[in-house]
């Protein structure tokens, strides 16, 4: 490889949540997901990625973030709750640290946590003015990140292959939704779950999508085969440009049993002091009816068994940076291999990862994220590139057709199809029936036209791939069950009211106020 020349390393942090309101309740425990995301997650790679920037350091994040995530990110109500939030966080941090003061090893991480608090209240209410989507805009433009976007309300594109236009309305979302706000239509698409389906790079070339991403079989059992495998981008039949996802790195950053983040050092997740303390003490806004919330208060680190141990937070923050060393090392030993064998194309390495991962699942994760930046930075083989700015390799001249492939548990989908939610196609089906009669009604009322825009909103929500995952996981499983009878529900109440059978407009208004994502969705329909 031309010494002058140094391979692509494209680290990929795909955010999204599905979108939870509830205007009903004044504290929600579901609410608490964008919460702990913001606090641990998004809040803290902004705060990375400004000091990147502002020491010069070279390098590119890809972000893709979802619309749902952008609805809540914007959303007035869910801001106002956060910040109390907040002040509900720094409040328990002060009892904390008197609680603790005759204990001075638990008082430092008590200390910790305040004074993070503390900073991290400043950057939200002063700086970002609770505005972080213009900051992700602003580290756009500063060279920092490179934006791209998900699948409307983040559905599982393979289930709903039938009826292409549901697949294609949900793209419209996509668009329009990135385009309100950062002003410009995105380039590339990250797909739900990794979801793909022969053809799907066809509707996607409808709405001028330029590449998308694949996991790693979706990419190595295209026919023919990619002629460098994951470490270059192909072409599908489509025109558009794809890309898997590397295994080796995946594995180090992913993996339960053999990933950092497993590391006996860094902070244990599953032992918040919500769930060690009483109510009293802690005060109503961290439970939710008999449940603690949890708090982020977390006072020991992994080791092993029941017995841990207590948490050093720099002794952790430490091994992220050299963790972060031996990631960028054994992505160059990588490069170096390719290389010889890449002449007509830079090597590419895809590393993609929920951005939640980097925060919330391991409290670490930001530091990392830093200290890769700083390795990378120094590297004589290796750059963190920007996926805008993808090429085909021009030793590449061949169509290659990715076969039907999702990430998660048998990469085959079994995760979002499978006997605990086969009950869910069906009734999308029997909705998207519906709405298909609804159409063809001409001449409708303002009422009729508020109550079509609302369907379709319902219907969107009723898609998110998020539900299908918490039953097969069992996780949150009974509220994701809720939240597909609730959609169906609001649905058929709505298509009573449409066709004139009710005068309830009290649940069009209701509906209208807590399921209120896509403002602007009568343009699109």
């Amino acid at each position: 490889m031309n010494p002058n020349r140094k391979g692509q390393l494209y680290l990929f942090l795909h955010a999204h949540l599905p979108f939870v309101r509830n205007p009903q309740c004044d504290r929600f425990l579901e609410e608490n997901w964008l919460f702990e995301a913001l606090t641990e997650t998004y809040i803290p790679l902004v705060q990375v990625m400004s000091r990147l920037a502002e020491k010069g350091m070279p390098g590119v994040l890809n972000l893709s973030v979802s619309p749902t995530l952008l609805a809540m990110l914007s959303d007035e109500l869910l801001l106002s709750r956060y910040s109390l939030h907040l002040t509900k966080l720094l409040e328990l941090s002060e009892k904390e640290m008197k609680r603790l003061s005759n204990d001075p090893e638990r008082l430092d991480v008590a200390c910790f946590y305040h004074n993070r608090l503390v900073e991290l209240i400043e950057m939200w209410e002063h700086r970002l003015r609770r505005d972080i989507i213009s900051e992700f805009a602003s580290l756009e433009r500063r060279g920092k990140l490179s934006l791209l976007t998900c699948v409307g309300t983040h559905p599982f594109l393979p289930a709903y292959q039938a009826e292409p236009d549901s697949i294609r309305f949900q793209l419209k979302l996509t668009v329009h939704s990135f385009r309100e706000f950062f002003g410009k239509d995105p380039k590339g698409v990250w797909l739900p779950e990794c979801g793909y389906f022969n053809g799907l790079d066809a509707i996607l070339a409808e709405q001028n999508i330029k590449y998308f991403f694949l996991e790693t079989h979706g990419a190595l059992l295209a026919a023919p085969p990619p002629k460098y495998g994951v470490f270059a981008p192909f072409k599908t039949p489509a025109g558009l440009l794809c890309m898997g996802r590397e295994q080796s790195s995946s594995v180090e950053v992913w993996s339960r049993n053999r990933g950092y983040p497993g590391h006996p050092d860094y902070r244990e997740f599953y032992k918040d002091v919500s769930k060690e303390l009483d109510r009293n003490y802690l005060g109503n806004y961290f439970f939710s009816g008999d449940s603690p919330i949890d708090s982020g208060f977390k006072y020991y680190r992994i080791t092993g068994g029941e017995q841990k141990e207590l948490y050093h937070p720099w002794q952790a923050m430490n091994l992220a940076r050299e963790h972060a060393r031996l990631f960028v090392s054994n992505r160059e030993s990588t490069m170096a291999a390719l290389a010889p064998e890449m002449e007509s194309h830079l090597p590419c390495i895809l590393c993609p990862y929920d951005a939640e991962l980097f925060g919330h699942w391991w409290y670490e994760g930001p530091q990392f994220i830093e200290s890769v930046f700083e390795r990378v930075a120094i590297s004589k083989i290796l750059e963190l590139g920007s996926v805008n700015a993808l090429k085909l390799d021009p030793g590449d001249t061949e169509i290659h057709n990715p076969v039907f492939s999702s990430w998660g548990e048998n990469g085959f989908a079994s995760v979002w199809v499978n006997p605990q939610v086969e009950y869910i196609y069906p009734m999308f089906f029997k909705m998207l029936a519906i709405m298909k009669e609804c159409r063809k009604v001409k001449n409708l009322s303002k009422i009729q036209k508020r109550v079509l825009c609302q369907m379709y909103r319902e219907l969107a929500l009723f898609q998110a791939s998020d539900w299908a995952f918490m039953i097969h996981n069992n996780s949150a499983a009974d509220y994701a069950r809720f939240r597909l009878r609730e959609h169906e529900n609001s649905f058929m109440q709505l298509y009573a009211l449409f066709l004139g059978e009710s005068d309830r407009e009290s649940i069009l208004k209701m509906l209208e106020e807590k399921d209120n994502i896509f403002p602007w969705i009568e343009k699109i329909i």
